[in-house]
């Protein structure tokens, strides 16, 4: 099992995940949902940091508590996937195991999400 832990007091309560070798294409509308996607990058809300801050779990298992809210694959060609702000700062790398990735994100819930757990198909090196 590989399991990284992030808490993370971010100015704008956005994170994205894509791989950034890619001119990766935002999602038109972040706001329009707790979870916006397109083939090549994720979006998804978090905890604002004058609320805690951001707590993001990413492993290659399943959640056992809260509500999966998305299931959707994106593109990785470099076999990395990035977690980064909206600044374009990444804060985690993580390999994976192809160029193209299942991705599954579970919330504590989708109005004030807590805690986001972030299942990937980490390679193992």
């Amino acid at each position: 099992m590989s399991k990284f832990e992030l808490q993370i007091g971010l100015e704008h309560a956005v994170l994205f995940l894509s791989d950034t070798t890619l001119d990766e294409s935002l999602p038109p509308d972040t706001g329009a949902a707790v979870v916006t996607a397109t083939d090549d990058c994720i979006c998804f809300w978090v905890q604002p940091y004058d609320e805690g801050g951001a707590r993001v779990t990413i492993s290659d298992q399943p959640c056992e508590d809260g509500v999966r809210y998305f299931s959707g694959t994106i593109s990785t060609p470099s076999k990395i996937v990035t977690a980064s702000d909206s600044y374009g700062f990444a804060y985690l790398n993580v390999p994976v195991e192809g160029v193209d990735t299942q991705v599954e994100i579970w919330f504590s819930d989708d109005a004030n999400p807590e805690w986001t757990w972030i299942r990937l198909p980490i390679a193992a090196y």
